[in-house]
């Protein structure tokens, strides 16, 4: 009767151990995503969100000067990356998805004229990286990027894609064109010529 009822205890304690391991693991994972090697974010934004724009792939002028948004986040490596309005900078936000094939187009061409000495003078650039879909083509985003090279910073957005609606939610690529007073310059939905981007950075007040 003893050796049974010790049984049963082991077999609980067992069972016990065993049940902590999997919520363990599942908070692991729930809650996780800001460590190195996640592919999604826990980014955070003070500011207003700037409005949706609207459905075109001309340049769009209807958040124009308006301040954008603050985001503070997480590149794919775990280091904090901040894009500011108040930092006194211009800028050039590029938002991202992994399986945009406009996207896919959009970042090898940029990263050949930065690699090749492009670029201007007083303008930052940075990206966001959002819409993460395993189902879809081109994952994870991570190696995507890796694999082209990228040198810009990055910040990963979450699950529910919170820096893109705070930007305004384009289509991809989506590009946030910042004056050096924080100020919105011009938002464009869709692939840039090398010309067409660099001439929107030279005009950029800076």
């Amino acid at each position: 009767m003893a050796m049974t009822q010790q049984k049963t205890k082991t077999g609980l304690w067992i069972f016990i151990g065993a049940a902590a391991l999997v919520l363990l693991l599942v908070a692991a994972v729930a809650f996780g995503n800001s460590e190195v090697g996640a592919e999604d974010g826990e980014p955070t934004i003070d500011g207003t969100a700037l409005p949706p724009m609207p459905p075109t792939s001309s340049i769009d002028v209807t958040a124009t000067g308006l301040s954008v948004p603050n985001v503070t986040g997480q590149d794919f490596d775990g280091s904090t990356v901040s894009i500011r309005n108040d930092d006194g900078r211009a800028k050039a936000i590029i938002v991202l998805a992994h399986w945009c094939p406009h996207c896919q187009n959009e970042v090898p061409r940029v990263q050949r004229w930065l690699d090749q000495g492009g670029g201007v003078e007083g303008v930052d650039m940075y990206s966001v990286v959002t819409a993460y879909n395993r189902a879809r083509g081109n994952w994870p985003p991570s190696a995507w990027l890796d694999r082209e090279g990228w040198t810009q910073p990055v910040v990963r957005d979450d699950n529910a894609g919170s820096v893109y609606d705070s930007y305004g939610s384009g289509g991809f690529p989506f590009w946030v064109f910042v004056n050096a007073d924080g100020s919105v310059a011009a938002r464009t939905s869709g692939e840039l010529s090398i010309e067409q981007l660099e001439s929107i950075l030279t005009n950029l007040e800076k």
